[in-house]
């Protein structure tokens, strides 16, 4: 096959594993972030998932592609940003 298919196919995979590690991260990032509002009581559980959270960003920053990293820094982010904030309150006592 000439080159230019490998370097067609090439992309494709990269856009995907780009796509798949920010659906990843979204994944990742709720779950951290629902067990971290469920464990209150433990303190532990909440040690456990910060550090695995970090531990899991390491692994990934060693093992994976630059690009792919970055698609999970973005899902992650926005998952701790769109689900972390909390959310206002409407006034009802404007009428």
């Amino acid at each position: 096959m000439p080159s230019v298919v490998y370097e067609i196919l090439e992309l494709l995979a990269s856009l995907l594993r780009l796509f798949g590690m920010i659906v990843f991260g979204l994944g990742v990032g709720w779950f951290a972030l629902e067990f971290l509002r469920k464990g209150q009581q433990a303190w532990q559980l909440q040690i456990a998932i910060f550090l695995g959270f970090i531990g899991l960003g390491i692994a990934l920053a060693y093992f994976i592609t630059p690009g792919a990293l970055g698609g999970f820094a973005l899902g992650a982010g926005f998952a701790l940003i769109f689900w972390g904030l909390p959310k206002k309150k409407k006034d009802e006592d404007k009428d």
